[in-house]
């Protein structure tokens, strides 16, 4: 072989270990920067989607080919807003955050349960402190405002905090540790809010038609 070319091959073991595990890491890096701008874009399309929801009553697709739509709007603290969508599963999940519709709707009582990411749109979940507000708006304009109430690790058997309440709250899920390698560990991240006045925003300005139909729903992803 070249000698000129033998220089640039891996000489031992340890050179074939380094080379390796430089490409793994230049491969995962690729794939996470291509996993947030796709979410970054997604939020885009999903919040067009919701103008023109709020204009004239209607879903809409953010993009043609999906079976959601944006059903609410949730601000935490100064971070950015992020649209919210319809029907918890994985496929939806890597385009913002989603609501579990087995449980309550915005501006209806009971728990409103939303799942996201912790490496896009719910990274921010680790900055929450007890007492922080947010809110959650229809695309009728109401808004719903909140202070947390609760922070609480939990493992994913610990399937109550996903069920419904006879008390008002939003409870926003996110897979845990934050700055774990592994995708969908047993652990869970949940932050618990309450509404700052229970007698104000409890009518639901919401179409009829709230859910889409064609997905299978998990309590837990």
């Amino acid at each position: 072989m070249n000698k000129g070319i033998r220089r640039f091959l891996p000489q031992t073991p340890a050179h074939c270990l380094l080379i390796g595990t430089m490409t793994c890491g230049a491969i995962l890096m690729a794939n996470g920067l291509y996993i947030k701008a796709k979410a970054q874009l997604a939020q885009v399309l999903i919040s067009h989607a919701w103008e023109q929801q709020k204009l004239t009553g209607d879903n809409h697709k953010p993009w043609p080919w999906a079976d959601t739509y944006p059903i609410a709007k949730l601000s935490m603290q100064d971070q950015t807003p992020n649209w919210v969508l319809s029907g918890a599963n994985a496929r939806n999940l890597a385009f913002g955050p989603t609501l579990q519709t087995q449980t309550a709707a915005p501006d209806r009582k009971g728990n409103v349960v939303v799942f996201g990411h912790n490496d896009t749109h719910f990274s921010g979940l680790a900055s929450l402190a007890l007492g922080d507000e947010l809110n959650l708006e229809t695309r009728a304009g109401t808004k719903r405002y909140y202070q947390v109430t609760n922070v609480a690790v939990v493992h994913e058997s610990e399937t109550e905090w996903a069920a419904n309440t006879p008390d008002d709250r939003i409870t926003l899920i996110t897979c845990y540790p934050f700055d774990s390698l592994t995708f969908n560990g047993p652990m869970r991240y949940i932050v618990v809010a309450k509404p700052i006045d229970p007698e104000i925003g409890l009518d639901d300005f919401s179409p009829t038609e709230f859910y889409t139909r064609h997905h299978t729903n998990k309590l837990w992803l």
